[in-house]
């Protein structure tokens, strides 16, 4: 809900409110979202941190009693999560707003950070176990909405409760087109829920590969995905307001090819040295090689989709800054039965246990990807998708490439005995050599890193 619904809603709005002119008429929307934010937040936390039970018994049946325990333990934990990242997302629109991009590109990598941080001090003050990851995800939550915090107070765009008149015309707008919303990003949590009904069935361990490999692809993803999606659609509101489709159609497609430029190596890194990192972050006590072996499984498998998660984050910035928030509902219904049936398949069928899970995942978001893209092509929206494909091809094609070379150099660094380090040297090179071909051949999208 966070980065996806609440704050790609609110920009719209806040957009108009700021064109008008009118301060006060800015503060009191804005007032009046955040109360209404506090009052939804505070019940489904509730709900949810008294019937954790309830909620794992229903999305995960396969689960021992022992497991339902452990998992309701930790959802009680994880409850304030959403309060704290929602939050964050309706500062990152405040922010966003205001044409203020630092901290609302930064702040998924502060989330990041907070997490990978308060891991690291479990493991050497704590005994890590897997109740720290419930409170690493809690205050990194915190971590993200605490950084904001500062920026808000600086461009005066600081709110209150306000429980005078919360329900009028504006209001009631802004929930008609949240809640479309709500609902996509529902059928998107149930389509992970189907992935975990069905890997509680299967083999020890599988819920936890699936959801480790998922943590790695977040990274990439709030840090590009997300913080290019949000930034754009302040651009995207600017030009529907104005009805300038010529200039969504040309802004889009620059987008794109800018986010396959940033996540096309992030999905080569984890294709083909995925073991490696999931050895360096998860093999220690008793996370054993096999772990992260059938982690990895699960992290190439979720890669191959990865450009096209960030895509859909994308694509539906540009219908909700039209206000369109229908297509996009009715899209991700669709592809929640695509998803059903090649969970199916792929598991089940072909029995290719949580790795089949993962791929039909990728699969899954590959059909929403283009269905997005063509019915926007539908309403006036032109992109260049002929060299849309053409770039993200030579992109995978340059990856693969400097992906390969990379581990011809690594022959001459046998030598060096860094045991499971040896992945961030791979990584630094591979960067290195992928930055300065970049550069050399003048690639256009890797110019647009410093904007």
């Amino acid at each position: 809900m966070a980065e996806g619904t609440l704050s790609s809603t609110l920009i719209p709005f806040l957009k108009d409110e700021i064109v008008n002119g009118n301060k006060l008429s800015f503060q009191k929307f804005r007032n009046d979202i955040f109360s209404l934010t506090i009052i939804l937040l505070f019940f489904v936390s509730c709900i949810f941190f008294f019937f954790s039970e309830s909620f794992i018994k229903i999305f995960a049946s396969g689960f021992t009693d022992e497991n339902i325990k452990l998992s309701s333990e930790m959802l009680q934990i994880m409850s304030p999560f959403l309060f704290f990242i929602s939050l964050s997302a309706f500062n990152m629109g405040l922010l966003n707003s205001k044409s203020k991009f630092f901290a609302p590109a930064f702040s998924p990598t502060i989330f990041n950070l907070s997490v990978i941080l308060s891991l690291i001090l479990s493991f050497y003050f704590f005994d890590l176990n897997i109740i720290h990851l419930s409170y690493a995800v809690l205050l990194g939550a915190i971590g993200q909405f605490l950084f904001q915090l500062p920026y808000i107070y600086k461009n005066d765009l600081n709110y209150s409760l306000s429980l005078t008149n919360l329900i009028n015309s504006k209001t009631k707008n802004f929930l008609l087109l949240l809640g479309p919303q709500v609902l996509g990003l529902g059928i998107y949590n149930i389509n992970i829920l189907i992935n975990t009904q069905f890997a509680s069935f299967m083999e020890d361990g599988s819920i936890t590969y699936l959801y480790l490999s998922e943590r790695l692809l977040e990274f990439p993803l709030g840090v590009f995905a997300v913080s290019i999606a949000v930034t754009s659609m302040t651009k995207f509101s600017e030009f529907s307001a104005k009805n300038e489709t010529q200039q969504i159609s040309k802004y889009l497609s620059e987008r794109m090819k800018f986010l396959f430029y940033l996540l096309a190596p992030c999905s080569a890194i984890f294709i083909f040295w995925g073991q490696d990192i999931c050895s360096l972050l998860f093999e220690r006590g008793e996370f054993s090689y096999t772990d992260s072996l059938n982690t990895s499984k699960a992290l190439l498998a979720y890669s191959l989709g990865l450009i096209f998660v960030g895509a859909i984050r994308l694509l539906t910035q540009a219908y909700y800054s039209r206000k369109n928030t229908k297509i996009p509902f009715k899209l991700s219904v669709y592809n929640l039965f695509f998803n059903l049936f090649f969970c199916f398949l792929f598991s089940i069928q072909f029995n290719m246990g949580f790795f089949g899970l993962a791929l039909a995942s990728s699969i899954s978001a590959f059909i929403l990807f283009l269905s997005l893209l063509f019915n926007l092509m539908q309403e006036n929206i032109d992109l260049d998708f002929k060299n849309i494909i053409i770039f993200l091809i030579k992109i995978i094609l340059l990856c693969i490439s400097v992906i390969y070379l990379t581990d011809f150099i690594l022959i001459f660094f046998k030598t060096i005995n860094i045991g499971n380090f040896l992945i961030l040297l791979k990584i630094f090179i591979f960067l290195l050599i992928f930055i300065s071909v970049s550069y050399l051949l003048k690639i256009r999208e890797f110019f647009l890193i410093k904007e």
